[in-house]
């Protein structure tokens, strides 16, 4: 188990409080940095910008893994439904690129993955018309994207502890496998901020509410609703498409029924894409897991679609965010699958409609 699985367990072991016990005093020093930082902000030390269109932010407590990603995706996609042009901005982690980009206009990608992020790039592909921007200073791209693009409404991606843009809606997603993790701050948990920061937010939204132990789902709704005064929206994944890993040739529906499958992953906590392909169908016998965001080179793949054959794998799984750090070109066949998946709301539709029309009134 890799290290921000450990520290998403809820329970842990004694020898895991011991190895990690050393971590504590920069946990302390971390959380009150961050309690000063926000403190500032709250005071007017520290400006927030206020952008000329509404701004609807997704974030986390806890960083790797939390869903956010795909729970942009439905929001984009909510909003475009509505007829509005929707703008997303997004830090970039992971791309190499600096300064200000628009990683597309809505008609086509202009940067890849390496340069912009995968995040970024995943959501470009998945949110035709959309337009995505990216880099450091959030406030500088919303007026990009009212002033030069035009757009009706911008989706701060990865948003909740970027506090120098103002929000009209700031949701907060929890993972419901591990809605807190451990309960302690970086370095020594998975969390940015503790529970209590949830009464920064308008909304809660419990993600892979299937996935968890219902009891921790259900202290985590508790939890939501006691901060923000509201039950959280939940959902859950499920497969929309199967897809070669040029992203464009679609597989068989029944492509992973009951098929021996290696789990390629480099996401923060793979156990996750291993539920989702075991509810496929697919038998997961092999797993090659990188760290979260890998850039995937040429070998590697070879290596693992080497390793598949040897294990007797019938294919190698990724996620569609693992696809677009490919190496161009290679595409390993039909060996090679991307499992896409999308958010289904199971609760809390009613709750997240009434909050994004008072976001788009600038009311909330």
């Amino acid at each position: 188990m890799s290290l921000v699985g450990l520290l998403h367990r809820p329970a842990e072991p004694l020898w895991q409080r011991v190895l990690l016990a050393p971590l504590a005093p920069a946990a302390g020093l971390f959380g009150a940095a961050a309690g000063v930082r926000r403190d500032l902000y709250a005071r007017g030390v520290l400006r927030s910008a206020r952008a000329a269109i509404p701004v609807i932010s997704v974030g986390n407590l806890a960083a790797g893994g939390a869903g956010k990603t795909p729970v942009t995706i439905h929001l984009v996609r909510a909003l475009q439904a509505r007829g509005l042009r929707v703008a997303v901005l997004s830090r970039g982690y992971g791309g190499t690129g600096r300064g200000a980009r628009v990683v597309t206009r809505g008609e086509g990608l202009l940067l890849d993955a390496r340069d912009a992020g995968d995040e970024p790039v995943l959501i470009a592909r998945r949110c035709p018309g959309a337009q995505v921007l990216v880099g450091a200073d959030r406030a500088e791209l919303a007026d990009l994207a009212a002033r030069f693009l035009r757009a009706d409404v911008a989706v701060l991606d990865d948003g909740f502890q970027h506090l120098a843009l103002q929000r009209d809606l700031d949701i907060v997603v929890l993972d419901g496998g591990s809605p807190f993790g451990n309960g302690r701050l970086l370095p020594r948990g998975p969390l940015r901020e503790g529970p209590e920061a949830l009464e920064r937010a308008h909304l809660g939204w419990i993600a892979k509410c299937d996935e968890g132990d219902p009891a921790l789902v259900e202290a985590a709704a508790r939890e939501v609703e006691a901060r923000t005064g509201r039950p959280p929206v939940r959902s859950r994944y499920r497969v929309r498409r199967i897809l070669a890993a040029d992203l464009r040739t679609e597989l068989p529906a029944a492509a992973l029924e009951g098929q021996p499958v290696l789990l390629l992953a480099g996401v923060a906590r793979p156990g996750s894409f291993r539920r989702t392909l075991e509810h496929a169908g697919a038998k997961v016998i092999d797993e090659a897991c990188f760290p979260d965001h890998h850039a995937f080179t040429r070998r590697e793949v070879e290596g693992v679609l080497a390793r598949a054959r040897a294990v007797g794998a019938e294919r190698v799984c990724c996620t569609e965010k693992d696809a677009v750090r490919l190496p161009p070109g290679l595409h390993g066949g039909e060996r090679l699958a991307v499992v896409q998946v999308e958010t289904e709301i199971v609760a809390g539709q009613a709750l997240l409609d009434e909050a994004l029309e008072r976001a788009l009134r600038r009311e909330t």
